[in-house]
């Protein structure tokens, strides 16, 4: 098992805080058709991102994995695939899934659960194909 190394957490933690920022972005522009309940989750989306990419960097979480360099890169490509998908959605209920499953992401990252990874990774690549899916018709 391999830990990552400081550039993949510095990479991966960026990842983090572009996406909180991303949402961040979303929600402002979104403001008037988000409920009160909508906004406390992007809130919650945002502030867990945060915390995360700090745990990261301070080496509060440790996560090791068998090949940490290609999980690097596939997490910081999930994190770069949903700020772009975010960037163009208009519908909330998918900018909203998509938050929550980055958020899912970086907690089993956190924790190194492949599984969850694994799962959080194809969601995220089913639902990006969705939206894009949606943009034809």
């Amino acid at each position: 098992m391999e830990d990552f190394t400081p550039e993949h957490i510095v990479s991966i933690a960026n990842g983090y805080r572009m996406m909180a920022r991303t949402l961040n972005e979303y929600q402002v522009v979104h403001w008037a058709e988000l409920s009160h309940e909508q906004q406390l989750d992007l809130n919650a989306y945002q502030n867990s991102l945060l915390n995360r990419a700090q745990d990261l960097l301070t080496l509060v979480a440790r996560p090791a994995f068998t090949n940490a360099t290609d999980m690097a890169s596939a997490i910081r490509r999930a994190s770069d695939e949903a700020r772009a998908g975010i960037n163009h959605i208009h519908n909330v209920t998918v900018a909203l899934n998509i938050g929550a499953i980055i958020v899912a992401l970086a907690s089993y990252v956190a924790r190194a659960n492949m599984r969850g990874i694994q799962t959080a990774l194809r969601e995220l690549s089913e639902l990006l194909l969705l939206d894009k899916e949606g943009e034809k018709y």
